[in-house]
């Protein structure tokens, strides 16, 4: 019987260890397979004869194979006239003494009226993941792939901690976990709406009342003198202008905060503009559109640089899936998270918003200028939710140096990104913006270019 044991520090060189040490623990504790959060997973491109190999990174018996740029075969010579065959192709690690590296492999099948595919076999140096089968028919001008990333028979995806999980795995529990938090969060607000509900019955007893009417056509409003305005009934508020059908409650400065209950379904157009006093308002889980210049405060320039007037918090309920134009400029607010069920959003909605530090955003979309001259904003977080970001949304974001994505750098590129949307175009104040931090890197901003850097 014998031991062995590691890893320990050497004195007097009594210890000393070989890259097989390392490579048998690093091989006990990471399953053989491709590196599914990094770059392009040797994604599989057909184009005619040629195929591409995207960059990638895959792990066997505990020894690493890292491709940072795709990689073209012309296999343009396997094409025979009379019969077709298939190829394989994958990667293959050779720990013989006269190797020792890791490789891609092409193996031929043979021409034949029926061909079968080929397969490599592992030998005692040599251990393979095949990424692809590959048929070529007879006189052929373009090849057919099966990809075979995903069959864990012949290549998968490196499972981490002894093969519980994928890397993704664990990202994809988290959004799900995530999403259990935002179920909870509406069942907490539902339970403050009962309790907001409560407090309302209470002030239409006690309270005394300014004035009343109606903004909706199933909606009745009430103005308290302590500057609360309460919004009951169903449906969608009422549209206005900001001319000849105005708000009830236009340029109103005894409206201190606004509760909307449950049952509405619309913050209408214009409606709590130049409302300069309106500091706090309580949305319904039911609500599901905040509508164009809708919450906007007074804006002169006397007081353009300080934002002095308009909300200082809101909480847009999980269920809104419209922001429209400048539906919170000029707000005072300081943070603020946008649903991942927002999928359509107007321009400017959060501009000149000038005391807004912090953003979390979900929506489908970054709307165009959306939050130009925000200037002390810093803390902006994009999830995997976004799929598009239009241009200026960042112009004048004089503090804005980082983007935090929860995503890797592959799904950022992704994102459909318009002209200037990071604000560098000529003509503009430059934003200071010059790194998006993803999962497996980030995007630095270097001599007029986003480049990727992996971790």
């Amino acid at each position: 019987m014998a031991f062995s044991f590691g890893f320990f520090n050497s004195k007097n060189l009594d210890r000393t260890y070989t890259a097989e040490n390392f490579c048998d623990y690093l091989g006990s504790i990471i399953c053989n397979g491709i590196q599914d959060n990094y770059s392009q997973c040797f994604k599989l491109t057909a184009n005619k004869l040629k195929l591409t190999i995207g960059s990638g990174k895959a792990w066997i018996d505990g020894h690493y194979f890292l491709s940072d740029t795709p990689y073209t075969y012309d296999l343009s010579s396997y094409v025979n006239e009379s019969l077709g065959r298939y190829l394989s192709v994958g990667i293959c690690c050779n720990t013989g003494e006269n190797y020792r590296k890791i490789e891609f492999e092409i193996l031929a099948g043979t021409p034949a009226t029926s061909p079968s595919i080929p397969r490599f076999k592992d030998t005692e140096t040599k251990t393979y993941l095949t990424l692809c089968a590959i048929r070529i028919d007879a006189g052929a001008t373009e090849i057919k792939v099966t990809d075979y990333r995903e069959n864990t028979t012949y290549c998968g995806y490196v499972r981490c901690i002894l093969g519980k999980c994928k890397v993704t795995d664990m990202m994809s529990q988290l959004a799900e976990i995530t999403e259990q938090m935002k179920d909870y969060n509406t069942t907490i607000a539902q339970l403050t709406g009962k309790i907001d509900e409560l407090t309302l019955k209470v002030d239409e007893v006690t309270g005394d009342v300014v004035s009343i009417g109606k903004c909706g056509e199933n909606i009745n409003f009430t103005l308290f003198s302590d500057g609360k305005l309460i919004l009951k009934g169903t449906g969608a508020m009422f549209d206005y202008d900001n001319s000849s059908n105005a708000s009830p409650f236009k340029d109103n400065p005894d409206i201190k905060s606004v509760i909307v209950s449950e049952g509405i379904t619309s913050i209408g157009e214009y409606a709590f503009e130049y409302c300069n006093n309106l500091k706090t308002a309580v949305l319904p889980t039911t609500l599901k559109a905040i509508k164009r210049n809708s919450f906007m405060p007074h804006i002169d320039e006397y007081i353009v640089h300080q934002n002095l007037y308009g909300l200082i918090e809101i909480t847009i309920p999980a269920g809104v899936n419209e922001i429209a134009r400048n539906a919170f400029s000029g707000t005072s607010i300081k943070s603020v998270t946008i649903p991942s069920s927002v999928s359509v959003v107007g321009e400017m909605a959060f501009s000149e918003c000038q005391k807004l530090e912090t953003v979390r955003y979900s929506g489908k979309i970054i709307s165009d200028r959306m939050f130009v001259r925000c200037i002390k904003l810093k803390n902006f977080t994009i999830t995997k939710s976004t799929t598009e970001i239009f241009g200026g949304c960042f112009n004048y974001c004089e503090s804005l140096t980082l983007i935090t994505y929860e995503g890797t750098i592959s799904e950022w590129n992704s994102i459909t990104k318009h002209t200037n949307w990071d604000g560098h175009a000529v003509g503009t104040i430059e934003t200071p913006l010059t790194k998006i931090q993803c999962l497996d890197g980030y995007m630095e901003y270097v001599n007029g270019e986003w480049r990727e850097v992996h971790d």
